[in-house]
């Protein structure tokens, strides 16, 4: 009797090491979830070991040591150095009386390896466990038929090896809830409903490529057809893009692939989704502004850049701003264009807004929901696919039916027009020949008056020169006369006081007699140096006003320039609105005497420093006005520089100011001919004239001149 009560107590302590430390868990029909599944892994039975060994498997294991956790709590921090993770699963499961004659099946989702034991039995693996290590394809599989019981308890044991690394599975960092699917016990609604997806997959694959095809060669034949619609090339290539993207994204149901091809798939997949958004939009902002902005092909990099961590390493975020940026860019641009979208434009709206929306809901299923998202990706992609070529293609029906309406109305006005034109022209042309006969008569007595105004404005320009000209010399000429009137004031005094020496008979100085005299001879000479400067003054005006004989002369340049660039100075300084002006003169010495016809060449000097006081008039910088005139001798050529800092010339009317009539003053300010002319005297002296302008720094004009120029008249 002892035996037996101490044989009864160690079958009842391996009872206790093999079953009692782990919970039943009791399944129920109750627990089915969509398509007559029932999720294994977020049960709480579970209890997990990592690492590897067989005989985790059996059914009188010693479970000390193992931890509670079911495979929905997988995580990165379970790898070892090499991003392997590996691991038993275990759970005991019993089936109550409502699954009684229902039969069972084994599902798998997600990419890991799983070896799964029943009862110390291998009944199935899903990839490779071992070496090599294989992941296992869940795209399209039927499930495994499993035997069980209603009433009956069974061990469930699963060997678990994954790979975390950039290029390899990724499958533990997901969320626990998309981790749910991990393993599943299915029902037969289950293997229908795979039928069905396997079906449906292929009707969407079929469908997606089959018109992909067909809208990609429509539209590339339209290009050619009509190889100026920019709107053709875009959509071209946007069919091309959609092509390819259609083999992409279905490509892994035509072949069983490796993970590795997978990740790339899924990779290039969500590129050629991302391109496929922004082209529509590419097609939308080109359809309401004619134009692709550069942040709109910006956004396009970014996207694409972004694309890259967000799909391999799984940051998403810089992603999912990028994306969001996008739509608001967009969102503005069609919100700004509102008014403009009529009619046909009304299918570009439809052809983003229906694909942009079904990616959208495509992220977040796949975000949030792998079991919708598995249920309805292929509708998805096929919308997201096929919808905007569509839209695309009913947008040209359309808008070519909206100009061939509105080419039948404008033919119908143009035809209208065109007999009421003939009616009128037949009219007209018996009026034309009267009219004709008319107007040559009024043309010639215009050209004629035409030829005595523009003889008016020349002598007008001429007594214009002459008028600030006289202003400039009746400066000059003041300061010799004040010279003649004092030196003759002193003179008088000094007669006088030596006349009151002379009446001195006995005690007169003669000493005092002869230096009056010599004062008054010294005075005398300097009044007539100073009448000699005023005469000149006035005969330089005489011969400016009246012209001379036209024949060149030898003339000191440097002199004629350094005198008449003051008379300009003091005639503008004697004028109406007076300004402070810098002259500086930098004449080089080398610059003798040059052939000029003086009388007109003192005509270019006067206008160029005129028309730089003009311009400098209107200076409103902080800097004070200045006029610089340089002379300088190279070779046979002379150039002459007239510089102002003034508001400088436009570009668009640089090319106009040496034209006869230009003018940028106002009113009857002025008449246009004065850099006219100045431009037709230089060329007379065999020279030319150029002018530079930097807008806000100033215009010089320079002259150059050929040092032995063969005579010439005016």
């Amino acid at each position: 009797m002892k035996r037996l009560l101490i044989f009864l107590l160690v079958i009842y302590a391996f009872s206790f090491n093999s079953f009692a430390q782990q919970e039943v868990i009791v399944l129920s029909a109750d627990m089915f979830k969509s398509h007559q599944r029932i999720f294994l892994a977020p049960l709480d039975g579970w209890i997990f070991r990592q690492g590897n060994d067989p005989k985790w498997a059996d059914l009188d294991l010693d479970s000390n040591g193992w931890e509670t956790m079911n495979p929905t709590a997988l995580n990165p921090k379970m790898e070892d150095e090499n991003g392997r993770l590996e691991g038993w699963f275990r759970i005991i499961l019993k089936l109550d009386d409502s699954l009684k004659d229902t039969p069972f099946y084994l599902s798998r989702s997600l990419w890991a390896a799983t070896d799964v034991y029943l009862d110390g039995k291998l009944i199935h693996s899903f990839g490779n466990t071992g070496d090599p290590y294989q992941a296992f394809n869940p795209i399209l599989k039927y499930p495994v038929p499993i035997d069980l019981e209603a009433g009956k308890e069974y061990l469930l044991a699963i060997h678990f090896v994954d790979y975390e690394s950039t290029f390899t599975q990724r499958e533990i960092r997901l969320t626990p809830q998309n981790l749910q699917p991990f393993i599943n016990l299915t029902g037969p609604d289950y293997t229908t409903w795979v039928s069905r997806d396997y079906k449906h997959t292929h009707i969407y694959v079929t469908l997606c490529l089959g018109v992909s095809f067909l809208l990609f060669f429509l539209y590339w034949f339209l290009l050619y057809l009509n190889p100026d619609q920019t709107l053709f090339r875009i959509i071209a290539w946007y069919t091309t893009v959609v092509l390819i993207g259609a083999i992409v994204f279905f490509g892994n149901t035509f072949f069983e692939i490796s993970y590795s091809l997978e990740k790339l798939r899924f990779i290039l997949f969500i590129t050629f989704q991302a391109i496929m958004t922004l082209f529509g939009l590419f097609i939308l902002e080109w359809v309401l502004t004619q134009k692709i902005s550069r942040l709109s092909w910006a956004l396009l990099a970014v996207l694409l850049i972004m694309n890259i961590p967000a799909h391999i390493f799984s940051i998403s975020q810089p992603f999912a701003i990028a994306f969001v940026f996008m739509l608001l860019h967009f969102g503005k641009k069609l919100y700004a264009h509102r008014l403009e979208i009529k009619g046909a434009k009304w299918t570009i709206v439809a052809a983003v807004v229906i694909p942009t929306v079904a990616i959208i809901v495509q992220i977040i299923l796949h975000k949030y929901s792998l079991d919708l998202y598995n249920e309805y990706d292929k509708l998805i992609l096929s919308l997201h696919i096929l919808t905007p070529p569509l839209f695309y293609l009913a947008y040209i029906s359309v808008r070519f039916k909206e100009t061939l309406s509105a080419v039948q109305i404008e033919s119908q006005k143009l035809l209208q027009v065109t007999e009421e034109k003939r009616e009128i022209l037949a009219n007209q042309n018996i009026l034309l020949e009267a009219q004709v006969t008319e107007r040559t008569k009024e043309l010639k007595n215009s050209l004629e008056n035409l030829k005595a105004t523009q003889a008016q404005l020349i002598q007008q320009e001429k007594l214009a020169s002459l008028g600030q000209l006289t202003a400039g010399i009746a400066h000059e000429i003041k300061n010799p006369l004040n010279f003649v009137n004092n030196f003759s004031e002193v003179s008088i005094e000094i007669i006088g006081e030596t006349l009151e020496e002379m009446e001195k008979r006995e005690t007169r100085d003669e000493t005092i007699i002869l230096e009056n005299l010599e004062d008054i001879q010294s005075n005398l000479q300097k009044i007539h140096e100073h009448g000699s400067r005023a005469n000149s003054i006035v005969t330089s005006m005489l011969q400016h006003s009246r012209g001379g004989s036209g024949e060149k002369e030898p003339t000191d340049l440097n002199a004629l320039i350094k005198e008449y660039v003051n008379l300009s100075f003091h005639g503008m300084r004697a004028g109406k609105n007076p300004i402070d002006v810098e002259i500086v003169l930098d004449l080089d010495p080398e610059v003798k005497e040059v052939a000029l016809i003086k009388e007109d060449f003192t005509r270019v000097i006067i206008n160029l420093c005129n028309n730089a006081f003009d311009a400098m008039r209107t200076v409103t910088t902080q800097h004070a006005a200045s006029l610089s005139v340089n002379t300088k001798k190279q070779g046979d050529t002379i150039t002459i520089e007239v510089a102002d800092n003034g508001p400088g010339i436009p570009d668009d009317i640089k090319d106009k100011i040496l034209q006869p009539f230009f003018t940028t003053k106002k009113g009857t300010e002025g008449t246009g001919l004065g850099l006219s002319i100045t431009h037709d005297i230089v060329k007379v002296h065999g020279g030319e004239i150029k002018v530079e302008s930097e807008i806000g720094k100033g215009t010089t004009f320079t002259i150059l001149l050929n040092h032995k120029p063969s005579p010439q008249s005016i």
